[in-house]
């Protein structure tokens, strides 16, 4: 065979090699920094969703309390639902077990369970009162982008990652100045259920007020008032330690008035007025607010 022939067959040769070394090159950059970037997208863009789902509740179980005091909505049922990850394929597409054309999808899981923290309320020349307040939580299961934890308690929504918790809606209290006086407004947002359900597709979390008494000894003229949570985590304490601060300083009353501390996982905010703790003159409202909640997994098709 003539050398020519020979020399042409071997480029050809050469430039598919070339080519394919291209290709795989340019897939293996994509699966490098193309993929994450898509997963880091959906997954910042689902956790906003959760938040909004979050802040989308507290928003509908305050609305259900309020109107309760003019209107009886007790036995009222409340149906929220959000997906539990990204809707990226989480199978398929693979090689080496990684994704090549998308990136995998997320997941997370979502629960609620009574108790885990305790509001504690104490008037002056009263028993104190403890209410276990409950919880819903949904912990994310991402893979390209940060964890995070989203709380429900007690009327506040909680962000928790990397070990610290922070506030994003506050909580169901009020302290402000009425004519020269401390006044005190809470709402113990009591959450009552047990489940526990894991996945990436849609969930379905269904809210009912319950017909409960008032709390008794909650409400009055008091010398002095105080108000604590054993949170049972000290991350939380110190978030509810904050929550309390920016409650007192939210209508500004005479920083004399009041006192916030924490002592391990309990916060507490002591409310004594502007005299003495022998005057009634603090004045405490007490609303109660209890709900039982259930989840269910959602139909994300109709066959």
């Amino acid at each position: 065979m003539p050398s020519r022939a020979r020399d042409d067959a071997l480029s050809e040769v050469v430039g598919f090699v070339l080519i394919l070394a291209l290709i795989v090159a340019a897939l293996s950059l994509y699966q490098l920094y193309g993929v994450p970037a898509a997963g880091r997208e959906k997954e910042i863009a689902h956790m906003n969703a959760v938040k909004d789902r979050f802040v989308d509740y507290k928003i509908a179980l305050d609305s259900l309390w309020v109107n309760n005091m003019d209107y009886n909505r007790n036995g009222v049922l409340l149906s929220t639902a959000f997906d539990l990850g990204t809707d990226s394929a989480a199978t398929g597409g693979k090689a080496f077990a990684f994704p090549i054309f998308s990136p995998a999808g997320s997941g997370g899981t979502v629960s609620v369970k009574s108790g885990g923290a305790n509001l504690t309320i104490e008037a002056a020349g009263k028993p104190p009162v403890t209410i276990p307040l409950g919880n819903l939580t949904y912990r994310s299961s991402n893979r390209y982008w940060v964890d995070q934890t989203w709380t429900y308690q007690m009327g506040a929504v909680f962000l928790s990652q990397e070990g610290g918790a922070t506030v994003r809606v506050g909580p169901s209290i009020s302290v402000y100045n009425t004519s020269g006086n401390a006044s005190v407004c809470i709402t113990p947002v009591n959450i009552t259920g047990s489940a526990y359900l894991a996945g990436s597709g849609p969930v379905r979390i269904e809210t009912r007020l319950r017909d409960m008494p008032p709390y008794e000894n909650l409400t009055g003229e008091f010398p002095w008032v105080n108000i604590s949570i054993d949170a049972g985590d000290e991350g939380y304490a110190l978030a509810w330690e904050r929550a309390f601060k920016e409650t007192a300083r939210r209508d500004a009353i005479n920083t004399s008035w009041y006192k916030v501390d924490r002592a391990s996982n309990t916060a507490y905010l002591y409310i004594e007025g502007p005299y003495t703790n022998t005057t009634p003159d603090v004045s405490l409202r007490t609303i109660r607010a209890d709900y039982r909640v259930s989840i269910t997994s959602a139909a994300s098709l109709i066959e």
